[in-house]
């Protein structure tokens, strides 16, 4: 393997693991809307638009 091949696997596995940690992160910010939403903290209407946003954005890095 030449050096530049070890780069480029090692960049490949950076972005790899920074998806899946956006990933992560999109699906704890919608069980914490799904929180603030049973407790009071924001409306009906705005859950379901962050909601909708947060699944777009999981849809795209999925």
């Amino acid at each position: 393997m030449t050096l530049e091949s070890i780069l480029n696997e090692c960049n490949r596995m950076a972005a790899e693991q920074q998806s899946k940690d956006q990933i992560r992160w999109l699906k704890s910010r919608l069980l914490n809307l799904r929180l603030e939403y049973e407790k009071g903290i924001i409306d009906e209407e705005t859950f379901n638009k962050m909601q909708v946003d947060i699944l777009k954005d999981l849809k795209d890095k999925a």
